[in-house]
């Protein structure tokens, strides 16, 4: 019996004996409680049996805390709250998805180490997802026990009082997030927006009508908000008006990040003064509304460079303020013990390592997230993993591999649990493949290996390099880092045997996230082949040029069937959105590489830029 679950239990009595789950039905005192009939539908199972899983209000058991008793007769989930029954409906699905159908006779207990577990959705920086997409998003992070769903916002909410604000970001209006957070309280999760609210303004700052607002630095217009104009605090004061009625009560992250800007333009010492009693001002604008704030805390403790602030400047924050340490590298210590000391309640985000790259790069987010929880474990209530889309053309469903990841050491401190048993549950629960596909994956997820770099933190965005070869002009040269022409060739071969056979094996569930990893799939083998086929130096000869011309159109005909695709599986969760940038992209690369067969063709120039 395997009993790998994704979060792992905390305690499992069994008599050694085991019944088929399919033998059993939801009662009416489950359904009451959770939402089994969506739950089953995800997990393409039905439930007809003729015994009964029932449940049980337990109000003696703590917040999130639940427990299962298993019998031959009847199942029985006992939790506090709804919530709580998810959670053991959820472990008895999972089970039953590791074991075809299988589970224990005995009891289950268990609950999480950390009452805050969320995951961050960038919905600023590529797709944006319909409803559908919002709520099938918001299940499947609840069957990993995640609590919060946490979309980040830097323009992508419709504002009443001001049509202007992202007028060309598809913004989802109110009337929508009121529905999707309504629906998530089914599942356990509390849908609490990130809403930038000083920096990171970088679309709304290049639309005329927030000029005025802007920080400028000189006569250029920066990305973060002059928080010394009176307007300026006027106009955040009407977002959170509409934001807390969007959304109710309760925590809001307000961002914060990375705003060197201030520090540029006002000096660090008075960057340092309007940063804090702008904060300051925002808690109590928001403690007035019912809500309390959250913010990232890289201005006092950076992650990377040094573009913020003393470290001490912290104890000036109102002490009501959450703070979030982020920091995404793999390492064996971070830096966020300092936040202990600062009276604040804080938590802890690693990331889910999808972005800028083909497939996520699961293995770094495993160890960013296993070693960040391993070192705060009792220090801090709350997590967040955070999913960002930098570059905007990575697929959303990508994300959640890591997000299993966070998932797993969010609810329990054990660090124990490897990479490769972690890779065999994900599999097996989440598309229902048995262990000989493991490697399979694990061949893919890997792909960046086979150009030996040692350093972990360097191989960690080896996969940015490739992913900007796939976009790079086709007629510039190859980047010469890592040897990329010569290892190119090695690495088609290595991975065409592992995505031939998760090509001849369809999942059984949430085909999906299928699609979008092996679509990926498919735009790293064509990058693989563009190196091998465009050389990074000048031809030697118009016949050299002329040699290669079929096996580029070849590259530009996959090119658009590729560019086709990503439209398919764009629309099929997500609004219009930024599409039609994304779409550009592929246009203008797509054009790069019909210059380049006019060149090989009749070229005379045969420089290292292949132009005419």
């Amino acid at each position: 019996m395997n009993l790998s679950i994704i979060p792992t239990v905390k305690s499992v009595v069994s008599d050694g004996n085991e019944v088929s789950f399919f033998d059993y039905s939801p009662a009416m005192s489950l359904q009451a409680h959770c939402r089994t009939e969506d739950i089953l539908a995800d997990f393409a199972f039905e439930l007809k049996g003729k015994k009964l899983i029932k449940a049980e209000i337990d109000e003696s058991l703590g917040k999130d805390e639940y427990s299962v008793s298993v019998s031959e007769n009847e199942i029985v989930i006992k939790g506090a709250a709804d919530a709580a029954i998810h959670y053991g409906f959820c472990t008895l699905i999972q089970l039953a998805a590791l074991n075809d159908g299988a589970i224990p006779t005995g009891v289950i207990n268990d609950k999480p180490d950390m009452s805050f577990r969320a995951v961050s959705d960038d919905i600023s920086r590529g797709q944006i997802s319909t409803v559908d997409g919002f709520k099938s998003i918001i299940r499947r992070i609840s069957y990993f026990k995640y609590n919060v769903y946490m979309p980040y916002i830097e323009d992508t909410f419709r504002f009443a009082f001001c049509p202007d604000f992202g007028k060309y970001s598809d913004p989802v209006p109110a009337s929508e997030w009121t529905e999707i957070c309504e629906y998530a309280l089914g599942f356990g999760v509390s849908v609490r927006p990130i809403i930038n609210l000083l920096g990171h303004w970088d679309k709304n700052s290049k639309l005329f009508d927030f000029r005025e607002m802007m920080l400028m630095d000189g006569d250029k217009v920066t990305n973060a908000l002059d928080v010394t104009k009176k307007e300026v605090r006027k106009f955040v004061c009407k977002m959170l008006d509409e934001i807390v009625a969007a959304f109710g009560p309760g925590v809001i992250h307000a961002g914060g990040d990375e705003v060197s800007e201030m520090k540029k333009v006002f000096g660090k010492e008075k960057a340092t003064e309007l940063y804090v009693e702008y904060f300051n001002w925002l808690s109590a604008e928001l403690k007035k509304r019912g809500c309390t704030l959250m913010m990232y805390g890289d201005m006092f403790l950076q992650p990377y460079g040094d573009y913020g602030f003393d470290f001490d400047a912290v104890y000036g924050l109102d002490s009501d303020i959450d703070l979030i340490a982020w920091d995404y590298a793999p390492r064996e210590e971070y830096s966020s013990e300092k936040f202990k000391d600062s009276k604040h309640r804080f938590g802890i985000s690693p990331a889910s390592w999808a972005w800028n790259r083909f497939i996520p790069q699961f293995e770094v987010s495993f160890i960013n997230s296993k070693n960040f929880v391993r070192q705060t474990r009792g220090t801090c209530d709350m997590f967040v993993l955070s999913s960002w889309n930098d570059g905007g053309a990575c697929l959303r469903e990508e994300m959640m591999p890591g997000i299993a990841a966070g998932g797993q050491f969010a609810w329990t401190y054990d660090d124990t649990l490897t990479f490769d048993d972690l890779c065999r549950s994900f599999h097996k629960i989440y598309y229902g493949y048995d262990d000989e596909m493991n490697e399979a994956f694990k061949t893919l997820y890997a792909y960046d290996k086979v150009f030996e770099v040692k350093d972990i933190h360097e191989y960690a965005g080896m996969g940015g390099v490739l992913f900007s070869e796939f976009w790079k002009d086709a007629r510039k040269p190859t980047s010469e880092k890592y040897d990329l022409a010569e290892k190119c060739s090695e690495l088609l071969s290595d991975l065409g045997e592992a995505e031939e056979l998760l090509k001849e094996n369809k999942p059984k569930r949430f085909k999906n996230t299928y699609d979008a990893f092996m679509f990926d799939v498919r735009r790293l083998m064509w990058t693989l082949m563009r190196i091998c086929v465009i050389p990074s130096v000048a031809f030697e000869s118009r016949e050299e040029a002329k040699s290669i011309v079929d096996d580029l159109i070849a590259l530009s005909e996959e090119f658009e069937l590729i560019k086709k695709e990503n439209r398919r599986l764009w629309m099929r969760t997500n609004r219009q959105s930024e599409w039609n940038y994304l779409e550009s992209k592929y246009i203008d690369t797509e054009q790069s590489l019909y210059s380049l067969i006019r060149y090989c063709k009749f070229g005379k120039n045969l420089g290292v830029e292949k132009y005419m």
